[in-house]
């Protein structure tokens, strides 16, 4: 009887545990996705360097530049090796063109149109005067790829160069080339020819200095004026003043 009893509780319990062991259990794992950002190859630049790099217009690609000069001015007060008093004084603007033919070669026309007061030799009177002065030169930015590779301002005409330029000037009264001073009287029209080094920079976005030396020489002076710069020497010019882009 006892037998029974066991073998009808075992079957029971198969028959209970049928439906329960056909049943799916629930998954309990969670899938996520995430993305790793990759790191810039350039940090990102202080707001100081962004100011400055803002300054120079190192981002700005500029094919043509209008330049007034302000610098235009001297004056010659004293005696000459004989014993004569001088006096000349000079004012006015520099008025430049520059434009690219090639991202390293550009070619730049300058007009200075000056008021000049001077001694007159003959009478010893104070007199005054117009003359134009002019230079057309071709340059070449030798080193913009490397200024490039520096993170520095390269496309705003602001590096260094090479040149080959001509000066003359234009008045009976002029007394000055681009390049040089020459003694009181002479020619209407005086051509000069340089072989230059320099360098040009911008400043903000308004302003420019282009600071130029090299070696000058005759092309035309004229006869029966004598030059105060002698050939051969080495002369210094320098340019500051706004700029305008394209």
């Amino acid at each position: 009887m006892m037998c029974r009893s066991l073998l009808a509780l075992g079957l029971f319990s198969l028959l209970m545990a049928g439906p329960a062991a056909g049943q799916t259990v629930p998954d309990s794992s969670r899938v996520s996705y995430s993305e790793e950002a990759a790191p810039d190859p350039q940090p990102p630049q202080s707001v100081l360097e962004q100011q400055y790099r803002r300054l120079i217009r190192v981002q700005v690609e500029e094919q043509q530049m209008w330049k007034l000069g302000l610098n235009n001015f001297t004056t010659t007060i004293g005696t000459d090796s004989t014993g004569e008093s001088l006096y000349y004084l000079r004012a006015g603007p520099h008025l430049t063109y520059e434009r690219k033919l090639r991202p390293a070669w550009s070619v730049m026309a300058e007009l200075s149109p000056d008021f000049i007061r001077f001694r007159d030799r003959g009478t010893g009177r104070l007199r005054n005067s117009f003359v134009v002065r002019s230079q057309l030169a071709g340059r070449y930015y030798y080193n913009l790829a490397r200024r490039i590779r520096k993170g520095k301002s390269a496309s705003n005409f602001s590096a260094n160069y090479l040149s080959l330029a001509l000066g003359s000037s234009v008045g009976r009264q002029a007394q000055e080339t681009p390049f040089f001073a020459y003694e009181y009287g002479g020619p209407a029209v005086r051509l000069d020819a340089a072989l230059l080094y320099g360098l040009q920079r911008r400043l903000g976005r308004y302003g420019f200095v282009d600071f130029t030396f090299g070696f000058p020489f005759h092309v035309i002076s004229g006869t029966g004026a004598a030059s105060a710069s002698a050939p051969n020497t080495v002369i210094v010019l320098l340019r500051i003043g706004l700029a305008l882009g394209r």
